[in-house]
């Protein structure tokens, strides 16, 4: 049962729509650039800023060079702009962008039920990609809808076969049975050459007398503004008879008419029903059993569609009632899509004894070595600075260490909840985290330096320095983890070498200075920091075990005073290590 408001979107090849559904009201159009059907088209800069909309038409007019009009029909990969690849998907989250952001200004958050329509025609791979685009704008996993489904649904049209003729910018024409169950895509045929940018050619052809007609000359040309105006005319005489449309100079205002639309229309419209009897055929279908034809999208708007295309096709075809909308429409009331409408929030790890002591050693030791670095050595010989050095990296270690309850925790707060998905949670987790372990570090170096009385620099430099790659990495990771496409994980640090590197940290440093059973203490605190170590720098068991071997005998015979700045920087690296390994997995998966 719906609860909150849904977003439905249809990214189109020359526009998107997106609509608000609330449980109780009326849907709401998203107005975007003044309308609720702003335009798809998009504007890379030189210094390779992305602008979407009614903006990317008007910076076409000075540099038509950077100007996509269509992402959409530029494949999956990368399209060449100003001699350079850039990713597609990155000019269609440009668009999304626009979408998310006027949705949360009309609802106040962002709905956390997100539908998209898709091609009926698209393989499981494009509908990954168009995903990944919808990710990369803020929408998390959307259902994707196909198309032709959403159409019959915003039609209320019978149970039966019927054959729906999407007419947007491109044509795809499907055979879709539908039934008390849900609907089903028999048959999809599309043509990209077919449809509204085809009609939009043909009408620069006729009216500014170009020789090869290509839209894609004209609308990265200097009349950008003008193949503009003439899209908007085409789109009006729907409306009314004609319409008049300044072109350039040395042009004069020309009058659009019905019939001069019709004309351009022409061999669009014999295009689409030969499409349609090519999706009959693969469903091994004639158009005598067909219950019902149905027209959507913005080019079937036309007067001449219903007329022409029944003439071709010996069918009744009807229109919906709102052609243009008919598909959104139909994404807002879809239910039961494959897909969840959301990601559930990740699963914080259960706060058991090993996590609690986990969590609580580290934090205790890294204020017992502070302590006894400021209180006990006073900073006498260079080489206890490594108390320092350890201390700032045990903080680190507790502050990532509950990165999860602390992603959990920023998640329920009632000023941001709904704003993230799974990903940016535990991404949020890890970051917040890592800019605490930092922050207590260089706390750790000013309360030092204050009380020794000596230059910031020396504390810093010991605080900071062996912190930083692995605070680099783990903010890296939890980047990479808001990014990524795949159901996010909880990344835990190593619980037993947390609890073995902070026992051997506060055994050695404690007592290292002493003689007696305290030498064999110390010795024991660096065999213990060296299996830590061995711990945190091999993942596989049988490694682990040699390693830990030779580096637990390698700490036991250095526990000297001299080594303790050797002990922080061996532990600082290898933490840095493990979050440099957890990634590379992440990179590589």
């Amino acid at each position: 049962m719906q609860t909150g408001p849904r977003l439905a979107i249809d990214y189109g090849t020359a526009c998107t729509r997106a609509v608000l559904a609330w449980p109780e009201r009326p849907w709401q159009a998203l107005i975007v650039d003044g309308t609720a059907e702003p335009s798809s088209a998009v504007h890379v800069g030189r210094d390779g800023k992305v602008t979407a909309g009614a903006a990317a038409w008007r910076l076409a007019e000075d540099d038509p060079d950077g100007f996509v009009a269509a992402p959409l029909a530029e494949g999956v990969g990368t399209v060449r702009v100003r001699g350079r690849g850039v990713d597609v998907a990155d000019l269609v989250t440009a668009t999304l962008l626009m979408i998310v952001s006027e949705a949360e200004r009309t609802a106040g958050v962002l709905p956390a039920d997100i539908r998209m329509s898709v091609p009926a025609g698209w393989d499981p791979g494009r509908r990954t990609w168009l995903r990944l685009a919808a990710h990369q704008a803020g929408l998390g996993r959307p259902q994707l809808v196909e198309a032709p489904v959403a159409a019959l649904l915003s039609t209320r049209a019978a149970a039966g076969l019927v054959l729906v003729l999407d007419l947007g910018a491109t044509v795809e024409v499907s055979v879709v049975r539908s039934d008390a169950d849900g609907a089903e895509v028999l048959s999809t045929v599309a043509d990209p050459d077919t449809g509204g940018r085809a009609v939009d050619e043909r009408l620069v052809a006729m009216l500014l007398n170009t020789q090869d007609g290509g839209v894609e000359t004209a609308l990265r040309g200097p009349t950008a503004g003008t193949v503009a105006v003439l899209r908007t005319g085409k789109e009006a005489v729907s409306q009314q008879p004609a319409v008049t449309v300044p072109l350039p100079a040395p042009g004069a205002a020309v009058v659009l008419s019905t019939t001069l639309v019709e004309r351009a229309a022409e061999p669009m419209l014999r295009r689409v029903a030969e499409l349609a009897a090519d999706a009959l055929r693969a469903a091994a279908l004639e158009a005598a059993d067909l219950d019902a034809v149905y027209a959507v999208g913005a080019t079937a708007a036309m007067p001449a569609v219903p007329r022409v295309l029944e003439q071709q096709l010996g069918v009744p075809v009807r229109v919906a009632t709102m052609p243009g909308a008919a598909v959104v429409l139909g994404v807002a009331e879809a239910e039961g899509a494959a897909a969840p409408a959301s990601e559930p929030a990740p699963k914080v790890p259960k706060l058991t004894v090993l996590r609690g002591l986990g969590l609580l050693l580290p934090g205790l030791a890294s204020v017992v070595l502070f302590s006894h670095f400021v209180y006990e050595t006073r900073g006498a010989t260079a080489s206890s600075w490594g108390e320092l050095a350890v201390a700032g990296i045990l903080a680190l270690v507790l502050c990532l260490a509950a990165g999860p309850w602390i992603g959990a925790a920023l998640a329920r707060d009632a000023g941001i909840r709904g704003r993230w998905d799974a990903a940016g949670q535990v991404s949020a987790g890890l970051l917040t985290g890592d800019a605490f372990g930092v922050t207590v570090a260089a706390l750790y170096a000013v309360a030092a330096g204050l009380y020794l009385v000596v230059p910031f620099g020396e504390p810093l430099q010991w605080a900071l320095l062996p912190v930083l790659p692995a605070a680099l990495l783990a903010a890296a990771v939890a980047v990479l983890i808001r990014r990524r496409f795949s159901p996010p994980v909880i990344v835990e640090f190593p619980l037993v070498a947390t609890l073995i590197l902070s026992v051997g940290s506060v055994l050695f440093t404690l007592t290292v200075a002493g003689d007696g059973p305290q030498v064999w203490a110390s010795r024991a605190g660096g065999a213990l920091i060296g299996v830590g170590v061995a711990l945190l720098l091999f993942r596989i068991r049988v490694l682990q075990g040699i390693s830990a071997v030779v580096l637990g005998v390698f700490g036991f015979f250095i526990a000297d005073p001299r080594a303790i700045g050797v002990f922080g920087v061996g532990i600082g690296l290898a933490v840095a290590v493990w979050w440099g390994q957890r990634l590379l997995a992440l990179v590589r998966s």
